[in-house]
């Protein structure tokens, strides 16, 4: 293809991209290939980028052209050795969506090789309108999986919108890299709400050497309002859903637990201060309130998690704490 006739064509792609009738929201979507390069425009399944990241630094472009938006990321079948990514909110009204491009064919593989510590970080407050997705991937060999960083000393700077669902995450822990510190969670979410986790399953999540520390997912200051709907989990050491520090009125239902080795499988627990001297916010923690565990499985694991899956570690109720119990 000559040199003007490619660009040509790609100004004519470009176009469509961008010229969505009015009142509708533009859409794109980029590729991502194990054999693809980052150098490629990931425009077409025939010029696909190699890494997620590059991708999500394109969609954010994208985003960031055109209000509102919805930017699909279609991962092709295959192994992808070591990715990280690292991200901030969408633009404001943009909906990013990473996903198999063929999810019935096989699931993406994202291996972190022993090299991998998060595959998937998003930090910061998210944006008026602003979505994301994960959905029909496979993580493995990280010591966490996806980490979702809103402000934990500052409730009002959270993050939303998200949904991850039909990931299988796989050998997640410290298990994942023996050198290294104790990991706390396969996904983790710190001041994050209204996040839904439907349709995963968990395998071997674990930590080398102390197990007490790590959950399968861990929702913390003030992560509310999110929903564990339909996970399976398979081969866990620590509690593997932990609530701490005003996370409140979330849901686990229709999940199966099997294997848990830990005395609960649903506990709630805060760092109290007048307790214990190892406590980091400076403002303090609080109890979590009017969370629910309902319908759950709970199969061949500790005895006591199948006699009594749900603990609340909470001696007391620290005064500044209980004018603030009825908080959403």
């Amino acid at each position: 293809m000559s040199i003007r006739l490619k660009r040509a064509v790609t100004v004519l792609i470009l176009g469509l991209v961008w010229m969505a009738p009015p009142g509708l929201a533009a859409q794109a979507a980029l590729y991502v290939s194990p054999s693809g390069s980052d150098q490629a425009n990931g425009l077409t399944p025939q010029e696909p980028l190699s890494t997620v990241q590059r991708a999500m630094d394109l969609a954010y472009q994208i985003g960031q052209k055109e209000n509102p938006t919805h930017v699909r990321i279609l991962i092709g079948k295959g192994e992808y050795k070591q990715q990280s990514i690292q991200a901030i909110s969408p633009p404001t009204g943009v909906h990013i969506e990473l996903l198999a491009a063929d999810e019935a064919s096989g699931k993406p593989v994202f291996d972190g090789a022993g090299k991998g510590d998060t595959w998937f970080t998003l930090s910061g407050k998210t944006r008026p309108g602003a979505r994301f997705t994960i959905t029909g991937l496979e993580i493995r060999n990280y010591r966490t999986a996806i980490s979702l960083n809103g402000n934990r000393a500052k409730p009002d700077h959270y993050i939303t919108g998200g949904t991850l669902s039909r990931l299988t995450l796989r050998n997640i822990g410290q298990i994942a890299m023996p050198g290294k510190p104790l990991s706390t969670a396969a996904i983790r979410l710190v001041n994050a709400r209204e996040i839904t986790i439907s349709d995963n399953q968990f395998i071997r999540i674990r930590n080398v050497q102390q197990c007490g520390p790590l959950h399968a997912i861990y929702l913390a200051h003030h992560s509310s309002r999110n929903q564990i709907v339909g996970n399976t989990f398979d081969d866990l050491c620590g509690s593997p859903i932990r609530i701490r520090d005003a996370s409140n009125h979330n849901l686990a239902a229709h999940n199966t637990f099997n294997q848990a080795e830990f005395e609960s499988v649903f506990d709630e627990w805060y760092c109290d201060r007048s307790r214990n001297t190892k406590c980091t916010k400076t403002s303090g923690e609080c109890p979590s309130w009017g969370n629910i565990y309902s319908d759950n499985k709970v199969e061949n694991s500790n005895p006591r998690a199948m006699a009594q899956p749900m603990a609340v570690r909470v001696k007391r109720v620290p005064p500044e704490c209980q004018a603030r119990s009825g908080e959403k």
